[in-house]
């Protein structure tokens, strides 16, 4: 077997030519070797790992499919290697090691095929992969923790998914939502030719399809309805309004990119398309819009979506000059994800209802942009916003006691904040819980926490019994 010092040699002639491919896959093939070396230090591990990838890097420098698919199988292998040296001779985790096996995996995607790749199911290698993504102890910085996401969805694409491991997964996503922030899922800039890294967002979509596809997300999602319902919000609440919240501001992001750098169309495309997905994910799947819909969360989910839309219609026109079927297809996919909502706006809880409640102003607005472009969004029309309009003139009857003191907004769940009296909706406290680090009383700046304030149940009877009139009333003027 060749030594680390030799395979670099090889890598490197000292005449400074290329290796030839022989030569390159000689060195991918001895790099194997080495990580399989029990005898190796970490130091000569992480040697390894890198002088494999380098080989394949020139091996397959024009190919970009092989060349993700190769660095898969080193980091598969890789991450075997790990797992049973910290199973067996109690090696304790290395933080570049993580960081060098998820960067062999930083360009695939669950939709490049790597078919070839074997990938080791034993207990010992998903004993150490959920470890690492779930426990703080074993790895402190969730930044590296985060990383272990995408191959966790490299492992599942390739393995059965059981129910303690997808478990432990969700309680890893808990564990680190704070760390995925607009840089960590989105994809890097991509200003020349080269195909730069995808960013999280897609490993972290598909983790979560499969997840609520198989009812894994399902305690985490009624946890979190739990806790509104109590005027608690814990981590499971705060996971997904950070997530929800992830969309508008990665949109906003990408946006603030295109306009200030030569990025090129492809990569905008792209990442705006993963974002419209994303939210998708988050806010119509079937394990997640029962939450979605929790006071709180739905005005956030709404607020989100308009900001995401208005991100996406703002560099439309430049976008478009680039790639006009591209950015058709992109607001195919606003269309889609507006269509989802739309299918439940029999409910009076749903985030559909609340966008048009919340937002109708806008509507003719973005109708003039699409229509400049030649497209349209089919169901966000003038119409819908003119439904409003009407709804909004009958609001001057309101009772000023069923009106939110502080959206002016009618109540549906009136709670009184014991810090100044004032009445607000039970929305309104969810929003301030999870806006802020440090929640405080708008009225009075003092701190809120559970017990500052007081549900209100008689209000509530009578705000019901009103609208209840009102729209008895008015079916009797439609007739």
């Amino acid at each position: 077997m060749a030594t680390l010092d030799e395979l670099e040699q090889r890598l490197y002639p000292s005449d400074g030519s290329d290796p030839t491919p022989d030569e390159s896959c000689h060195v991918y093939h001895h790099s194997i070797l080495q990580l399989s070396n029990n005898a190796n230090s970490t130091a000569q591990l992480i040697r390894a790992i890198d002088v494999g990838k380098q080989a394949v890097g020139i091996l397959f420098k024009d190919c970009h499919e092989s060349r993700t698919m190769h660095w898969a199988r080193l980091a598969a292998f890789a991450a075997s290697m790990v797992a049973k040296r910290s199973k067996y001779f109690c090696e304790p985790l290395s933080v570049h090691v993580i960081r060098d096996i998820n960067c062999l995996l930083s360009h695939w995607e669950p939709s490049i095929s790597t078919q070839n790749v074997t990938l080791d199911q034993s207990a010992c290698l998903k004993n150490w992969m959920l470890s690492v993504f779930c426990d703080a102890r074993t790895c402190p910085d969730p930044r590296v923790r985060v990383l272990m996401l995408r191959f966790l969805a490299f492992y599942w694409h390739h393995a059965e998914l059981d129910t303690k491991a997808a478990l432990r997964t969700v309680s890893g996503l808990i564990l680190n939502y704070e760390a995925l922030d607009e840089e960590t899922l989105l994809p890097t800039d991509r200003r020349g030719e080269e195909k730069g890294e995808p960013g999280l967002l897609y490993p972290l979509m598909f983790l979560l399809e499969g997840l609520g596809r198989h009812g894994y997300l399902d305690h985490m999602c009624q946890a979190a309805i739990t806790q509104v319902r109590r005027l608690i919000p814990g981590p499971e609440t705060r996971c997904l309004a950070t997530l929800v919240k992830r969309t508008c501001r990665s949109a906003e992001r990408i946006k603030a990119m295109y306009m200030m750098f030569d990025i090129k169309a492809p990569y905008i495309l792209e990442s705006l398309t993963g974002v419209v997905k994303f939210f998708g994910v988050l806010v119509t799947s079937q394990s997640t819009v029962h939450a979605s819909e929790s006071p709180g969360l739905l005005k956030l989910a709404s607020d989100s979506l308009v900001d995401m839309i208005s991100s996406i219609l703002e560099i439309g026109p430049i976008l478009q000059l680039e790639s006009t079927t591209g950015y058709a297809d992109l607001i195919g996919m606003v269309n889609k994800t507006l269509e989802s909502l739309a299918l439940r706006g029999d409910s009076p809880k749903s985030v559909w209802i609340k966008v048009q409640q919340d937002h109708s102003h806008v509507f003719p607005r973005f109708t003039r942009q699409t229509q400049t472009m030649g497209l349209s969004l089919l169901f966000l029309s003038p119409s819908a916003g003119a439904r409003e309009a009407s709804w909004a003139e009958e609001m001057e009857e309101v009772p000023t006691k069923y009106l939110d003191s502080l959206t002016q907004d009618i109540m549906t769940e009136p709670v009184r904040l014991l810090t100044s009296g004032m009445t607000v909706d039970h929305s309104t406290i969810i929003t301030l819980l999870l806006t802020s680090i440090t929640p405080f009383d708008p009225f009075t700046r003092l701190p809120l926490c559970h017990g500052s304030f007081k549900s209100l149940p008689r209000l509530k009877r009578q705000i019901r019994e009103w609208k209840n009139r009102k729209h008895c009333n008015r079916e009797m003027e439609e007739e």
